[in-house]
């Protein structure tokens, strides 16, 4: 099964991910804030990365541009997660080269998971 990458600095939210997925059958690695996140995505390798913009010491669409300048990183695929609706925010996340972007408050558990699933099977 796939390995997704959890990047979000709220503890519960990243618990909630990590445990759904887990019963889904992925493995699932997590960082807390955008530094983190670089150095797991590139030790860790994974298949997908759900990606939080509003985060400490590097925001998430710096991780973003960051990951896509990366040798390692650049085809990995990444879903934008963020509380930011705005219609800009969303350009941005997709300019930068994110595979979907989804508002966290206009999505349930279920339809996230079903979002990696359809971005995992997508070649």
């Amino acid at each position: 099964m796939a390995k997704i990458m959890i990047v979000e600095d709220d503890p519960t939210l990243r618990d909630i991910y990590t445990t759904r997925f887990k019963a889904e059958g992925y493995t699932v690695v997590s960082a807390s804030d955008g530094e983190a996140a670089l150095a797991v995505a590139v030790q860790e390798k994974p298949d997908l990365i759900l990606l939080d913009i509003m985060m400490p010491k590097i925001s998430g669409f710096d991780v973003l541009d960051i990951l896509r300048d990366t040798d390692e990183t650049r085809d990995t695929k990444i879903i934008v997660m963020s509380a930011l609706s705005q219609t800009a925010d969303v350009e941005k996340g997709k300019n930068l080269g994110a595979n979907a972007y989804l508002v966290k408050s206009q999505v349930t558990l279920s339809e996230v998971v079903e979002k990696v699933k359809a971005i995992l099977a997508e070649k």
